[in-house]
């Protein structure tokens, strides 16, 4: 029997809605909390605007009541962007202090660097945070088709009380008391997505892309290690195959803007890239433990059209040789 009776998302757009829909698949009810009355209306007749081919589960139901639905939650799936995280976290702690509150927005709290749960650690001492990550297109979770993905919190056992939630359905979770290397390993992921876009735009080949994503992985490892975090979580669900899947092809927004860029320097993300939210940070980062990123500044030069994109290319390819591991 699950420790959680009100189980809410924040936040009624394609995640939400398909982990609520997971959830509905072994038997949970949850609440999507919505900012406008149409889309609410629209949920509470089984409706999806982001997955037309699917009819939601009756256990799902949306509301634009906030407080009274946050203050009686006893599980929050936060599922906003990242930069509307702390904003969400805010209102919850004036509802309700004693929050169990899982993120699953990938990205940094700040364009310092800051985590999320290190944040709310310090402001909310009272809240339960735990991060979600890992491989997850939204679309085919929503389609009940397989995944696996991680769940990670100070609290092993708050952790692997989540996991149970999802237990016996198409989403695997695994337990991890890592959430610093899992909340890097999600951040990170996009800007080398954004990469991965640039080589496939230019036509430069798989073996360039695997070469990018290895790379990124041991950069992603060597900044979550000086934050304090396992490296190793750079290497399983929430690292390399997080970043393998959004470098997998321009279903990945990150991806689908690293090509645009390839078309027009000058372009505009049409839709939200969190890899450009998450690359500030990230340099800030790597100032601050004097720590070289050389993919991810390469990726930040290009989007700033610091240099031209063969340049870079070049410039990468003659930096020092060294030992892989060094």
């Amino acid at each position: 029997m699950s420790l959680y009776s009100n189980i809410c998302f924040y936040g009624g757009g394609a995640w939400g809605q398909a982990l609520a829909m997971t959830l509905a698949s072994v038997g949970y009810k949850s609440t999507l909390i919505v900012s406008d009355k149409i889309r609410e209306i629209e949920i509470n007749n089984h409706i999806s605007k982001k997955f037309p081919n699917i009819q939601l589960n009756p256990l799902i139901n949306a509301s634009v009541n906030n407080n009274d639905i946050i203050a009686h939650c006893d599980l929050m799936f936060v599922t906003t962007e990242s930069k509307r995280v702390m904003e969400v976290i805010k209102k919850i702690s004036l509802c309700k202090q004693e929050a169990n509150v899982v993120i699953t927005s990938k990205g940094f709290a700040s364009n310092k660097g800051d985590l999320f749960s290190d944040i709310i650690n310090r402001q909310f001492p009272s809240m339960n945070i735990s991060v979600l990550t890992g491989p997850t297109f939204a679309d085919e979770i929503a389609s009940n088709q397989p995944a696996a993905a991680i769940v990670a919190s100070e609290n092993l056992a708050h952790a692997k009380s989540i996991c149970q939630l999802f237990h016996h359905s198409n989403l695997r979770l695994y337990p991890s008391n890592d959430m610093k290397g899992a909340s890097v390993s999600g951040a990170v992921k996009n800007i080398i997505a954004i990469g991965a876009g640039i080589i496939q735009g230019l036509g430069l080949g798989d073996n360039a892309k695997a070469a990018l994503i290895t790379r990124g992985i041991s950069e992603t490892s060597s900044l979550i290690e000086k934050l304090g975090g396992d490296p190793k979580t750079a290497f399983g669900l929430a690292g390399i195959g997080d970043m393998t899947l959004t470098c997998s092809g321009p279903h990945s927004r990150n991806m689908a803007y690293g090509i645009q860029i390839t078309q027009d320097i000058n372009s505009n993300p049409k839709n939200l890239v969190e890899g450009l939210n998450a690359i500030e940070a990230t340099l800030k980062l790597s100032e601050k433990f004097n720590l070289e990123l050389p993919i991810v500044s390469a990726i930040n030069k290009i989007i700033k059209k610091e240099t031209n994109i063969n340049d870079t290319i070049k410039q990468l390819l003659s930096r020092p040789i060294k030992n892989e591991f060094d």
